[in-house]
């Protein structure tokens, strides 16, 4: 007989009415229809039993929220890095607000795409998050502080010519087209838009560090990133910060050099490792077999 992971247990699915044009998670979180290609939705005044949610490889990252939120003790605080429309930054306040609703939060969510960085004030006003209790960042993880290329779309007619509700991987621009030749290429959503040689578009938006993200901040609960390929320098340029301050990563993977490195630095630093699936991998999970596009890694940080 097939069981969750025990965490679960502790959180009840939604049970009541669905509004009209959302979709809706086991918290209750809603997700409106504009920011998912294709989600199903439902008819207006539809009522909804929810359950625990599939295995899948979003599976170990509800595990990783649902942790944290359990383990927090007198406050609760979140980076979410590379957030899209913040769906797990939501999850997580929604998670709170179920398992201890007096508990006090914050969350930090940083995403780069203007369009879902947009939708994800929308995202946290649909779910009723008080304000006060987040702070959205509009940049791009990278290693240096300072404006930067953020590719928005691929070639013209290929498969990486997608709107943003049918494209969560959007990654910082090439060395090759920084440097390279490029030509005006219009406006996306009021950014002037460079053409490079490659055929790849970008826009020029703010770079944030790890570094300064944390600098103000005297404990982290979790720090969930999916920051296409810059989740090893974030990591080892910010690993006494992260000793000192952080309890759990999630983290997205997107290499295979990137997945080894995690692993020496983090487990040189004594981190010590849930999760470990490698990018387009089948991986046997204790809860069932998983196809990962991304890889995902879970570290747990003894000291804290």
């Amino acid at each position: 007989m097939f069981e969750h992971h025990e965490v679960f247990s502790h959180f009840r699915p939604f049970h009541g009415e669905v509004p009209q044009d959302f979709g809706i998670d086991f918290l209750g979180a809603k997700t409106h229809s504009d920011f998912v290609a294709g989600m199903y939705t439902y008819a207006a005044g539809s009522m909804l039993d929810t359950s625990y949610p599939m295995v899948n490889e979003d599976y170990l990252e509800w595990i990783d929220v649902l942790e944290s939120v359990a383990a927090a003790r007198g406050s609760f605080t979140m980076l979410d890095l590379g957030a899209g429309f913040g769906r797990w930054s939501v999850r997580a306040a929604c998670a709170l607000k179920q398992y201890n609703g007096q508990l006090p939060y914050r969350l930090i969510a940083v995403e780069a795409e203007p369009v879902v960085f947009k939708w994800m004030g929308r995202h946290f006003q649909d779910n009723e998050i008080d304000a006060s209790n987040f702070r959205l960042i509009h940049a791009a993880l990278s290693s240096q502080p300072g404006d930067v290329l953020f590719y928005i779309g691929g070639p013209r007619g290929g498969p990486w010519d997608r709107n943003p509700d049918d494209w969560y991987g959007q990654f910082l621009a090439k060395d090759y087209d920084v440097s390279g030749e490029y030509e005006e290429d219009g406006e996306y959503n009021g950014f002037p838009v460079r053409l490079h040689r490659s055929g790849w578009r970008s826009i020029s938006v703010p770079g944030v560090t790890l570094g300064s993200l944390l600098k103000d901040l005297n404990r982290v609960d979790l720090i969930d990133m999916d920051i296409e390929g810059q989740e090893l320098p974030s990591v080892r340029s910010t690993i006494e910060e992260l000793d000192a301050k952080v309890k759990r990563l999630h983290i997205g993977t997107h290499g295979k050099e990137i997945e080894d490195g995690l692993r020496e630095v983090l487990s040189a630093h004594g981190w010590r490792c849930l999760f470990d699936y490698s990018l387009f991998s089948k991986g046997e999970t204790p809860w069932g077999t998983v196809d990962f596009e991304n890889g995902v890694q879970s570290w747990v940080n003894p000291r804290l």
